[in-house]
């Protein structure tokens, strides 16, 4: 990173993350209007307000088990929820500044 010093402005891992997340609810809504936040807070067996705070990225250290759930109720492997999350995170890394473009 050539001497940047990295700092994350207000929670963007969790924002990122939820991001993510939302972006998997929204294409399964996209085809079937039942996807709301309410339902896979359900099917993951998570509050709904808790799962849309996620979703909203208020919670930037959501547990694994968590996420696993989450990804499981979407029908999303972690695998690609989390290539996601990197490809994600890094273009707000280029759009700031925080890492060279390539």
């Amino acid at each position: 990173m050539r001497g940047k010093t990295v700092v994350y402005h207000d929670n963007i891992e969790g924002k990122i993350l939820g991001y993510c997340i939302r972006q998997f609810r929204e294409n399964l809504k996209a085809e079937d209007p039942k996807w709301t936040q309410e339902y896979v807070g359900r099917l993951a067996g998570i509050d709904e307000r808790h799962y849309g705070k996620i979703e909203r990225g208020k919670y930037p250290q959501t547990s694994f088990l968590t996420i696993a759930k989450i990804a499981k109720a979407l029908n999303c492997s972690l695998d690609t929820l989390f290539e996601n999350y990197e490809r994600e995170l890094l273009a707000y890394k280029r759009r700031t500044g925080e890492v060279d473009e390539e």
